[in-house]
Parts: structure tokens; C-alpha cells; sequence
């Protein structure tokens, strides 16, 4: 059964609703199985007529080998279509749009959220099947560990997105480590980093007069309050970020940090820029010597300390005596054989 295409019925199949049918119809055919214009129509809410014209329009237009099977009435494909236009997205994005899916996923019903959960059903739409990776099946060639404080995370993070967009003052539950109970806090949310895999919400404190940061994965509860603000005029994300190394944030002013890595360790560090700030000299015998510019000492110690003896602070003489001060009180836990810890409770008795 042979239909000649005619430039007519390729005008009719033209635009959003045509693209989906055709994607549809060469996915179908695309599975090896065979398929009746009946069957089509009906699946996709159209006439016989015109299911039959999409598929010449895959055949002449697009290249499908599509063959038609008078004894069972229906259509089969040798050979589907790869040259459907503008249809096609690079594994890259299929990644991305994967990816978003199961970030979006997590803002729940807030006004962000149902905007790009529409935003990514309508690229769905149009995308289908036709990906160099198909995005279903992205999923299975990721790994993504559950994460109780990651699923935490999500349940703020669109909602604080949309009261920094709209300038809404937000009261939330706090809770910092070690704190008994959480502490209600109202503030005026700005910005949002991810800093050492973690989100971070920069908020002014109307209390303190002041910036505050706050992790989201230590936020317990978070209500809108509807109420307005207006951010400080002095404020400035990138200014404020500037000196973080990690997610200790607005430590001071600017500091030089110079650290000395081995010839072990200097290809690892060579391979990734850790901070914006960073420049790399080499040294005698394969090492090299970083220097970066940051606000808070914290993070760059326990970074040092991580590389053991295959790293050495060169400056600034307070983060050189900070780590020595490590290693002395380490030194003492490692000289013997590790104590066996007592359960909470037990009393150890004592020769009288």
C-alpha cells in the first residue's frame, strides 16, 4: 500500500502536534513490533487518514524503511528514522534534562517547582524518544546514593528560590549542631551556594542587623510569611562568596594562603581548580606551590590536613600553628593501640 506525498499533506503535518506525532509513530515502529493505522489513531486522537499521511511523510521526508503488511493490516519498520529535525539532543543534555528532573522532582507544589516540572514536560513533548541516550534510562548509567539530607534539602530549596525572586520574608526552624532544639528565626533571604556539596542560604538577619548563613540541611521548618523586604544596598553575592573555600563564608578580609604539595600529590591537584583565586608555581623536585586568596582558615586546614604528609601550609604563620597544633593532639591517640570505648552508663570500677 503506497501513498504519494504531496506538498499539501506536508503543510497539514507541520508544526508542534504533527512533530509529537511523528515521534510517536516512529518510536512505535522503532520497537521491531508491528502496528495497524487504527491502533495509532486511537493512541493518538486523530483519523486513520491521518496517521497514514504522517507515515508517509516518515517514509519520503525522513527516511523510515516502513513496510506495509496487507495480511495482518498493519504497518512495520526495518529501518526508523534518524534524521527527524530538531529533534535530537546530545547525551550530554539527556544527562541535564534527567538530572533537573530529579532535582525539579523535589520542589514539590511550589510556584518554581510547577513551573519547571511544565517547562520540562513540554521538552518532553517535543524530545520523545529521539535522544542519543534516551533520558529514561540516563538514570540507570548514574549513580546517586539516597541521601536523608539531600531529600531535606529539596524540600526548601524551590521555595527559598521563589522568596529570594520575590523578596519575601521567610520564618524558618534552625537547628545548629549540637543545639538541643531548633530556633525559630525570620529572615530576609538573598542567595543561595552550593559550597562543599551542600546548599547554602546567605539571609539578611533583620535581628542581628546582619548576614547570616544558614545550610538548608539544617532547616527544620520553613514557612512564608508574605511580608515584603528590601535586600541591603551593599549587597553584593559575589563579593560576599569571594573568599570561600568551603562553606565557611565572610570570615574577614582576603588572606594569602600558600600551600606546598608533593610530587605525589601534585598531579591530583593540577587535575581541578579548587578555588577561583588559585595559581599553581612549580618547585624543585616535581612539587608545586598554591597560592589562593580566602576569607576563612578552617576549610584550607582540614584540606591539608586530608593530604597528610603529602602537604605542607606555607603561609600564613596562624594556619601553620593551627596545624601543628592538630598533629601534636593527634599524635598521642595514635602512639598506642586504640581504647575500647564504654558504652554510655557504664561505670568502670576502680581498685579501692
Amino acid at each position: 500500500m503506497v501513498h504519494s506525498p504531496n506538498t499539501a499533506s506536508s503543510r497539514r503535518s507541520s508544526g508542534p502536534a504533527a512533530l509529537r506525532r511523528i515521534l510517536h509513530i516512529n518510536s512505535r515502529l522503532a520497537d521491531g513490533g508491528q502496528v495497524s493505522a487504527a491502533k495509532l489513531a486511537e493512541e493518538l486522537e486523530v483519523s486513520v487518514r491521518t496517521i497514514k499521511r504522517d507515515i508517509e511523510i516518515l517514509r519520503h521526508e525522513h527516511g523510515a524503511e516502513i513496510l506495509w503488511e496487507p495480511a495482518a493490516g498493519s504497518y512495520s519498520c526495518t529501518n526508523a528514522s534518524e534524521h527527524l529535525p530538531l529533534l535530537r539532543i546530545s547525551a550530554d543534555e539527556a544527562i541535564a534534562v534527567a538530572l533537573a528532573g530529579r532535582t525539579f522532582s523535589a520542589w514539590g507544589g511550589s510556584p518554581l517547582g510547577r513551573a519547571l516540572k511544565t517547562a520540562l514536560g513540554k521538552v518532553a513533548q517535543v524530545v520523545g524518544n529521539t535522544v542519543s541516550i534516551p533520558a529514561t534510562t540516563v538514570a540507570d548509567c548514574i549513580f546517586q546514593p539516597d541521601d536523608p539530607a539531600a531529600d531535606a534539602t529539596g524540600r526548601h530549596l524551590g521555595r527559598l528560590v521563589g522568596a529570594i525572586h520575590r523578596r519575601l520574608a521567610v520564618r524558618i526552624a534552625y537547628r545548629k549542631p549540637g543545639s538541643a532544639a531548633a530556633k525559630e528565626r525570620l529572615i530576609h533571604p538573598l542567595h543561595m551556594a552550593y559550597l562543599d556539596h551542600d546548599w547554602m542560604l546567605v539571609a539578611f538577619d533583620p535581628t542581628h542587623n546582619d548576614l547570616r548563613n544558614f545550610l538548608l540541611t539544617r532547616i527544620e521548618e520553613l514557612h512564608h510569611t508574605g511580608r515584603p523586604f528590601q535586600p541591603p544596598a551593599n549587597f553584593d553575592p559575589k563579593q560576599h562568596l569571594a573568599g570561600a573555600f568551603g562553606r565557611h563564608v565572610g570570615g574577614g578580609p582576603l588572606r594569602e594562603v600558600r600551600l606546598r604539595f608533593d610530587a605525589y600529590a601534585a598531579p591530583f591537584i593540577r587535575e581541578r581548580r579548587w578555588h577561583p583565586s588559585q595559581t599553581i608555581e612549580d618547585a624543585a623536585n616535581s612539587e608545586i606551590v598554591v597560592s589562593l586568596r580566602i576569607s576563612h582558615l578552617l576549610d584550607v586546614q582540614r584540606w591539608v590536613l586530608s593530604w597528610g604528609s603529602h602537604a605542607e601550609a606555607l603561609a600564613p604563620k596562624e594556619l601553620r600553628d593551627s596545624i601543628a597544633h592538630e598533629i601534636v593532639a593527634l599524635s598521642p591517640r595514635y602512639a598506642t593501640e586504640p581504647s575500647r570505648p564504654q558504652p554510655v552508663g557504664h561505670s568502670v570500677a576502680h581498685p579501692l
